[in-house]
């Protein structure tokens, strides 16, 4: 008995010593695609057990298959649990297979370095952007406040996995408090209907903004730049992203002296001064302007003899944006906005939308499902009952 005891005792601190684990590493979340450009895409996930994180790009032959890692000054990327693996050198749209490979850290320090498991996840295949594409379609859903079951019938009847993206335009996580809000709810739903293979695009809405994880929210996801606002293009249509910041003044009570998003906005609208002159927003078939928060301009005209002042629904941070986002894209011009944050689904058209194009606001219940060709932007609202909520055809003139 006392030799048994003994060597479960040595066997403990042997395995300690190592820093192994009584568990397997696997691979808990994921992959989800992040940040999919003509020549790159991020690949997402997580494991159980902190590792060495790779994607196998599948090549066609003559070409081998390559383990592709990441490294950041000198140093392959390594340990943790979170893993974002980016992906470049690729064409404009062709189609290309991969698989997750981690390798379990059993210990790293200097001049000595175990390795546990390797774990190689199921192959999945995804299609770069491409701008000379003629067509392309996407679905878009908001103010999901963390509900995975109404996230999976709207993606379910949407047919997420058949479209070339999927926007997901804020309000998607409710006060963001912990991981697992996230990571729950949100991307193991995402993964299930189509992340593994379509890319969804994170529009950070004004309750993605609030919580102990607010300022994390970053590392599981992937931007152009690193900014929550930026543009991209695929096929017809350039695709704009406006960060809309907090609904209330940086000084209100319930943000205890941490806020910032006036200053925060503003350097975001010399961004979008300078965006909107570029040749890509210029010359694109057609402009989407997608921000959380609707921007409405104060609209005033006489109807009749009577003057109208429209405001929208107003709020400081609505009102902030109407100010000074509104005249930058009233004069630049686009095809249509779509927005969220009101729960309710409303179409505002000319004079009543304040520009010359019009403003969908889409419901917390509803998605909404475009395909943009070389004749027409065709756009379809539907409810999470699959009732049709509204059809509408933007012409390409």
């Amino acid at each position: 008995m006392r030799i048994n005891i003994l060597l479960t005792a040595f066997l403990c601190v042997v395995l300690n010593s190592f820093g192994q684990s009584t568990e397997s590493l696997r691979i808990t979340h994921g992959p989800w695609l992040q940040n999919l450009t003509q020549e790159g895409v991020t690949v997402c996930w997580t494991t159980n057990l902190p590792a060495v994180p790779g994607v196998w790009l599948v090549r066609t032959r003559p070409q081998s298959d390559s383990l592709i890692r990441n490294s950041t000054d000198g140093l392959i990327n390594a340990g943790g649990t979170l893993h974002k693996v980016r992906i470049t050198g690729l064409k404009p749209g062709l189609s290309y297979a991969y698989r997750i490979h981690a390798v379990e850290l059993m210990k790293l320090r200097p001049y000595q370095v175990y390795y546990g498991d390797t774990v190689k996840g199921k192959e999945f295949k995804f299609t770069t952007h491409n701008v000379l594409k003629e067509s392309t379609r996407f679905m878009l859903v908001n103010d999901i406040h963390t509900n995975g079951g109404e996230l999976a019938k709207l993606l379910k009847s949407g047919n997420a996995a058949e479209q070339d993206l999927v926007i997901y335009n804020g309000d998607i996580v409710d006060n963001f408090e912990t991981e697992s809000q996230l990571l729950g709810p949100i991307i193991d739903t995402s993964v299930r209907y189509f992340a593994s293979g379509v890319p969804f695009v994170f529009n950070r809405g004004n309750h993605e903004t609030r919580g102990i994880m607010a300022r994390k929210l970053k590392d599981y996801l992937d931007f152009p730049n690193d900014h929550y606002y930026g543009s991209f293009d695929q096929g017809p249509v350039h695709f704009v992203l406006l960060d809309c910041g907090e609904d209330k003044p940086d000084d209100n009570k319930y943000y205890y002296g941490l806020a910032d998003y006036d200053s925060y906005r503003l350097t975001e609208l010399e961004w979008l001064k300078q965006e909107v002159k570029t040749p890509a927003y210029k010359n694109a078939a057609y402009r989407i302007i997608i921000v959380h928060m609707p921007i409405i301009p104060v609209l005033k005209f006489v109807l009749g003899r009577f003057p109208v002042l429209m405001s929208g629904n107003r709020g400081y941070g609505p009102q902030f944006l109407a100010e000074h986002f509104g005249p930058v894209i009233s004069e630049a011009g686009a095809d249509l906005m779509i927005a969220g944050h009101t729960h309710r689904h409303s179409w505002l058209a000319p004079p009543f939308s304040g520009y010359r194009f019009p403003i969908l606001t889409n419901g917390n219940t509803n998605y909404v499902k475009i395909e943009a060709t070389k004749q027409a932007l065709l756009i379809r609202v539907v409810s999470d009952q699959d009732v049709v909520v509204m059809t509408k055809e933007i012409k390409n003139e």
